[in-house]
């Protein structure tokens, strides 16, 4: 289990936004709406609001490049830079100065329970449900094949321009087109008047699902801007906030197309184009090699998605807990720990992108204030101090039901194995930099229990869950 760096050392993950930037295309390529991202302690690129996973500031200013004023758009979507693995990046020096920390409250002092109401029943067997694209379907490794297939298509006629032949997948298509959602153009769907077409190939994924397919068939003489080819089309719900799930009717017109062949999908195109080798040295069958085929290609997008599934997890165990229990006398120490924190994490970047940020950064963000509220995440004219405040007091509540379902289930205290294992974690994740003495003096004993506490009952709550899945039409 991936844990979080040092300043997030006693935070688990918890899930405060409502849904999950994914920073990946089913087939590894970033997604196409590319906005500045923040990136956050735990490795995770956000929404320009607090780390969604783990609540916690981002790095140490001293590791963070200056960003040039070509990258100082506001982040408004989804962030799309494709992250490193949580815990992988080797420390610096300035990571490693001692840490001065804050003063904390001791939940271990404490009786927690007595301030938090949650019964067995609701953490002892929770039924919960995660986002459905977390879940690879049969269209999905058909989808990636046919993707990898078009990858190896050969073209007919070299670069011969065809007009009076009806287009098929494989063929790159070279169009003018025109969205319009209710009547209107809407911003960013139309090429209409650009001086040259754009080149499309069919099969490639590169627009959304059903626009290539709506091409399929179409002779390129007959769609012309005089009589254009209308094709239907919905937009995914994970698209822009603007355009998710909403039809659309595109106007396309063809001026030609250029004609491939994509490879037929069977064995001997498996074995000698995409040169996978089976694990059987005889199979009974081509249909049994396909099915161990399929079976690879399964498990790679598996592997693809598997650190976003495993977040899915841990957020939908947190939503559901913070949001069931009942939590009272919540310790003002912490409330004003996790404030101040993230309070002065605005504040410094504030300065940061200010004095490295360029004019395109000042001109967005004249003062603090309209800084402040697109960082944290809240409309215009929003208090987002507010918003801090309730982030808070999120963690506090998320921290207090650990220790109470850790006090119930008699978990609480910590082993000398566990605590040993903590320190050890964090002697590892410095490699080097950081001896067994040096991790205990500048974190604090208190502060090691804790951890290998939270990692502990995250690990358990986890096993006393059961994940479904969202059907792709649910709301």
């Amino acid at each position: 289990m991936k844990k979080i760096t040092v300043f997030a050392l006693l935070l688990l993950c918890l899930a405060l936004a409502a849904s999950m930037v994914s920073c990946q295309s089913l087939f590894g390529g970033d997604v196409t709406e590319t906005e500045m991202g923040w990136t956050c302690s735990c490795g995770e690129v956000n929404e320009g609001k607090f780390c969604s996973e783990c609540g916690s500031p981002k790095p140490e200013p001293g590791t963070t490049d200056a960003p040039t004023e070509a990258v100082t758009d506001v982040p408004t979507d989804k962030a799309t830079e494709e992250t490193t693995e949580k815990g992988t990046e080797k420390p610096t020096e300035a990571d490693t100065e001692p840490v001065t920390l804050a003063p904390r409250y001791d939940y271990f002092d404490a009786d927690v329970k007595a301030d938090v109401t949650i019964d067995a029943s609701v953490y002892g067997d929770m039924q919960l449900e995660l986002p459905a694209d977390l879940q690879v379907t049969d269209k999905d490794v058909a989808d990636y094949i046919d993707y990898v297939l078009f990858q190896y298509r050969s073209a007919d006629n070299g670069s011969t321009q065809v007009k009076d032949k009806p287009m098929k997948l494989g063929d790159d298509a070279f169009i003018y087109y025109k969205g319009v959602i209710d009547g209107k153009e809407f911003e960013g769907g139309s090429n209409w008047d650009a001086a040259t077409p754009h080149k499309l190939g069919l099969g490639s994924g590169s627009f959304i699902p059903g626009f290539e397919e709506g091409l399929v068939g179409v002779i390129p003489q007959n769609a012309t801007k005089e009589s254009p080819v209308e094709v239907h089309v919905t937009f995914p719900e994970d698209y822009t906030a603007e355009l998710a799930g909403k039809d659309a009717v595109f106007y396309v017109a063809v001026e030609y197309a250029i004609q491939y062949t994509v490879p037929a999908y069977n064995r001997e195109t498996v074995e000698k184009v995409l040169q996978y080798k089976g694990e059987k040295d005889f199979y009974a069958s081509d249909a049994a090699y396909l099915s161990e085929f399929e079976g690879y290609i399964r498990t790679t997008l598996e592997q693809k998605i598997a650190g976003d599934l495993e977040y899915a997890k841990t957020s939908a165990v947190w939503e559901y807990l913070t949001t069931t229990a009942t939590c009272v006398n919540l310790p003002q120490l912490e409330l004003d720990y996790y404030y101040n924190a993230y309070l002065e994490e605005v504040e410094y970047y504030y300065e940061y992108y200010s004095q490295y940020g360029g004019a395109s950064f000042k001109e967005q963000f004249p003062d603090m204030d309209a800084f402040a509220r697109n960082y944290v995440g809240v409309e215009e004219g929003g208090d987002w101090k507010a918003e801090l405040r309730k982030i808070a007091e999120d963690m506090v509540k998320k921290d207090m039901i650990v220790h109470a379902i850790a006090e119930l289930e008699g978990l609480e205290a910590i082993t000398e194995k566990e605590f040993d294992d903590e320190v050890q974690y964090w002697v590892d994740y410095y490699q080097g930099y950081m001896s067994k003495d040096e991790v205990l003096k500048n974190f604090g004993e208190n502060a090691i229990r804790e951890g290998a506490l939270l990692n502990k009952m995250q690990t358990w709550l986890l096993e006393h869950a059961i994940f479904t899945f969202e059907t792709e039409n649910a709301a």
